[in-house]
């Protein structure tokens, strides 16, 4: 890739995902670190990404201190969330400031009210931390605060059940016996008006060659799936999560493909441009192929195939 490119942040877990089996990452780690320094990304608010992803392969490497350092340059850029830095607190707990970790976790304790991932996102970054217990004490403090009515909230349902729903989580891990919160999860669970759970919710994705053909045989199909990968896997992620926090279970992406969807359009006589023959298609690769699993498995790679951990890599599209 050229030194002066422009780089979007797909091209970021491209580079990322070469760091995969090497025994020395360096390289790839100061490519990331210089396409910010060198005011090379696309987006600007692409830094804090670009640093985090840094900070995983340098983390994975072994080196810790240096992880640390550019988990907090992630912390400090365009683009840094919640996610971010409960990352970098994640980091300096484990890096032996406990103090100033508990200090900016508590700074990300207030998305508990706001996102509805950050039930997830800072409950598993206190967990890698050694502080399940913290988890499960701010987890049913965000319940009682929103069962109280106190404090206005957006998406209340959402949040809500992302919150019970990580609750139980966290306490089935520490060997907590079940309480009433506890139950209030499994009535959510219940309540939720969800598909049959051997059907599930699937969405058809298409992998970044698949989609460029698709596009180029078909540019109109941008306004289906996305102009580029990044925008079609950003509305996917979207999407199941919206799903996934209203309590829909069993999700997950059927993998398309231009010459099967071709193929299927020619035996059913169909346009293969209709937007309804996608549908049917999506039916098909369902019944023949089955789906990919969504979410991953925690600190599994990413399910649109970069290789990067999903932690890292589509879950964050998603508060895009």
């Amino acid at each position: 890739m050229p030194s002066d490119a422009t780089l979007t942040l797909d091209d970021l877990d491209a580079i990322a995902h070469r760091a995969a089996g090497l025994d020395d990452p360096s390289p790839v780690v100061a490519e990331l670190v210089a396409a910010v320094e060198q005011g090379r990304l696309a987006e600007p608010a692409d830094a804090a990404h670009a640093f985090l992803l840094a900070s995983e392969i340098t983390e994975r490497a072994g080196d810790l201190p240096a992880a640390l350092g550019l988990a907090e340059r992630a912390a400090a850029a365009p683009g840094a969330d919640g996610f971010v830095r409960a990352g970098h607190a994640e980091l300096l707990v484990r890096s032996g400031h406990a103090e100033q970790g508990r200090a900016v976790f508590a700074d990300v304790r207030p998305e508990l009210l706001q996102d509805p991932l950050a039930a997830s996102y800072l409950s598993e970054s206190l967990e890698a931390a050694g502080l399940a217990g913290v988890a499960e004490e701010w987890l049913s403090a965000a319940v009682r605060t929103l069962l109280s009515g106190d404090q206005p909230v957006l998406d209340r349902v959402e949040v809500m059940f992302a919150l019970v729903k990580e609750r139980h989580r966290v306490r089935e891990g520490l060997g907590l016996e079940h309480d009433e919160l506890d139950d209030l999860y499994h009535e959510m669970q219940v309540a939720v008006d969800t598909p049959d759970p051997d059907e599930g919710r699937a969405l058809l994705f298409w992998p970044e060659a698949e989609l460029a053909a698709l596009l180029a045989r078909w540019p109109g199909q941008a306004e289906t799936y996305g102009s580029d990968w990044d925008e079609h896997r950003a509305g996917l992620e979207r999407t199941l999560a919206g799903w996934s926090g209203s309590g829909v279970v069993r999700l997950g992406l059927f993998v398309g493909s231009v010459d099967g969807l071709l193929a299927f359009a020619a035996e059913e006589g169909v346009d293969p441009a209709d937007p309804q023959a996608h549908l049917e298609y999506a039916d098909v690769v369902g019944e023949t192929a089955g789906a990919v699993e969504w979410p991953p498995q925690r600190n599994a790679p990413c399910w649109c195939g970069s290789g990067v951990k999903y932690k890292k890599c589509c879950l964050p599209r998603s508060r895009g």
